[in-house]
């Protein structure tokens, strides 16, 4: 409710070992014979993994500066929908209002449900925090979220919302996978919610984070002008940079590695390799600012290289 403007049932509310344990619940629990799963595109690869090792179909909906195009599955019968409206990965963007009516209206129409995956929504640098799509319909969407991002990966402690009837199988897939996570890091983590420790390193890793992508921002814009554009909302640990006149590959991230870059394409993410081509994902959250500014400079001595 404090961070999220979430009423949820405690009884409602499943602890898992990550979000990538749910997905894997999830994927088993929606899916119907021969119906799709409807993704992002370009979309989170833990899902999409997921599905395709049970050989279960997919279908995609493009995501652009709004987010995902829900236009393009309304005629469709699915198995479920998966999205990250309050910060589409990797793009960045924010689904509005209208995407996220229609979406709600077309699961409730054609009797799937939607995972709802929290991806950052926690660091949000501007504006109101985003309201989540569980609020608009609790009954149709399955909300999933995480403290691997807010805490530190190690942790493997997620949670999932989970519909009242859905719960009967969710205990049966959980019972026979791994029947419970460890109680010791979830007493730690329960004190660190109850004494609002957690609320004040959010609030204080917020400030960290803006501080670093503005940093990275304005260190690319002058780097590489108006040849260089952002996407996606001031929210998140990475940010998508549009190049206008570059495509960039496989080869591109190589030579990236072989000078020291740590760097991902957009189009690895996507159904289709020759999509997004010209856009790179740079992450800022794990370093200085020093460190940022270092690896723009890098970046356009080896973009001056010709590579690609």
């Amino acid at each position: 409710m404090r961070s999220r403007s979430m009423e949820v049932d405690p009884q409602d509310l499943f602890i898992t070992s990550g979000a990538t344990q749910a997905f894997y619940l999830l994927v088993d629990i929606l899916y119907k014979k021969e119906l799709p799963f409807a993704l992002e595109n370009p979309s989170h690869p833990g899902i999409r993994t997921v599905i395709n090792d049970r050989n279960y179909p997919l279908c995609y909906m493009p995501a652009d500066r709004q987010g995902a195009d829900e236009s393009w599955i309304k005629t469709m019968d699915l198995s479920a929908v998966y999205v990250t409206p309050s910060h589409q990965f990797p793009l960045g963007s924010i689904l509005p209002a209208a995407r996220r009516t229609s979406l709600i209206r077309l699961a409730a129409e054609k009797d799937y449900y939607i995972i709802e995956d929290d991806y950052d929504s926690e660091y949000r640098y501007s504006g109101s925090p985003v309201t989540p799509l569980y609020s608009m319909d609790p009954s149709r969407v399955i909300y999933v979220g995480t403290f691997s991002k807010t805490l530190f990966p190690a942790l493997r402690i997620g949670f999932a919302v989970i519909p009242k009837v859905l719960q009967e199988k969710w205990r049966h897939y959980r019972n026979y996978m791994d029947v419970q996570n460890p109680v010791l890091e979830q007493i730690a983590l329960t004190e660190f919610l109850k004494s609002r420790k957690m609320d004040h390193h959010i609030g204080r890793m917020r400030k960290v984070y803006a501080k670093k992508r503005e940093t990275l921002l304005t260190a690319a814009k002058e780097a590489f002008g108006s040849k260089v554009n952002s996407w996606g909302d001031e929210s998140g640990l990475h940010v998508a940079l549009e190049f206008s006149d570059m495509n960039f590959g496989n080869d591109f991230v190589t030579d990236c590695k072989k000078n020291g870059i740590q760097i991902q394409t957009v189009s690895q993410y996507c159904s289709d390799e020759n999509l997004h081509t010209n856009k790179l994902l740079l992450g800022y959250g794990h370093l200085s600012e020093k460190e940022i500014l270092d690896g723009v400079v890098a970046l356009k001595s080896l973009m001056g290289k010709g590579s690609k």
